[in-house]
């Protein structure tokens, strides 16, 4: 396994201002072990043909939930500006509180890896462009829990319980977490990625450069397969704002092979689907419902 660099930039801010083929239900990994009454499991739900998306979470702290599919309203976020930010809930019910201007201030990315395990540079700072284009605000990169061990079968709870939910006043920074892990998602090899609640996704850095081929490199796929999941912590597609344009046959991910969103960039086969490289960028689509969602409506 090659050693992979390390983010030089953790901790500076970076004032960046506007600037499967196989039905969801074929297997759910992991549901959360969430107790109390009231308590909503979390099942991210993987495709034989490797794709991933989490469609239901725990709504634990007071974090905004997405609307009932039949809505095309915004969520309940939009309508509380002083409820406090809690990304505890299901992805994409932290949306509103990232992208709009009246709910937090800035954005910070914490970065939390596992010994060589940190992600390419590369990555970070087109994610970081991205963040600020669709949100407008400054973005940071600092550093997240420290991760030990080593390559795991991890399941989402394990996932989930190495960076608590926290909570912050409205009007204060958001922050959203990624972490990159030796393993595999419940021994699925072919998942290179996952949203795992609101406000945290997990790369999974072996079986990205895994998916490598000789025509698409695993830098490639890396950039694309962070920006993918955030993309999800954003609501997209479909996870907050209920258009129904999401892929019927991959909920949660996007139809268009141009759009970073398009299911086969978070699945191993994506070197192979994807020779020209997968892509990188939201599709005019996925920037609408972001600023909408910005837009509070």
């Amino acid at each position: 396994m090659r050693t992979r660099r390390a983010v030089a930039t953790i901790g500076a801010a970076l004032l960046l201002v506007a600037c499967g083929s196989s039905s969801p239900s074929a297997r759910s990994v992991a549901p959360s072990n969430a107790s109390g009454a009231g308590a909503v499991t979390t099942t991210i739900v993987v495709g034989a043909d490797g794709s991933s998306t989490v469609l239901s979470g725990p709504d634990v702290g007071g974090g905004a939930a997405p609307p009932e599919p039949s809505s095309s309203s915004l969520g309940s976020a939009t309508t509380l500006p002083t409820a406090p930010l809690d990304g505890s809930g299901v992805p994409g019910s932290f949306a509103a509180d990232v992208l709009m201007p009246a709910r937090s201030s800035a954005i910070d990315v914490a970065i939390s890896s596992q010994s060589s395990a940190a992600p390419r540079q590369e990555s970070i700072d087109h994610l970081t462009t991205v963040l600020a284009d669709v949100s407008g605000k400054s973005v940071a990169v600092v550093s997240g829990p420290a991760v030990g061990g080593d390559a795991h079968d991890w399941t989402a709870d394990e996932l989930r319980a190495l960076v608590p939910p926290g909570s912050a006043p409205a009007g204060s920074r958001a922050r959203i977490t990624l972490l990159f892990v030796h393993g595999t998602l419940g021994g699925d090899k072919g998942v290179l990625g996952a949203a795992i609640r609101g406000d945290l996704a997990v790369i999974f850095v072996d079986r990205v450069d895994a998916a490598a081929t000789p025509l698409v490199g695993s830098s490639g796929i890396e950039v694309a397969v962070v920006t993918h999941e955030v993309g999800h912590l954003l609501g997209l597609v479909d996870l907050y704002l209920h258009t129904g344009r999401q892929d019927p046959e991959h909920p949660g991910h996007s139809t268009d092979k141009h759009s970073v969103m398009y299911w086969a960039v978070e699945s191993d086969l994506v070197g192979d689907l994807l020779q020209g490289g997968p892509p990188r960028e939201f599709d005019d689509a996925d920037n609408a419902d972001l600023a909408r969602i910005r837009e509070g409506g």
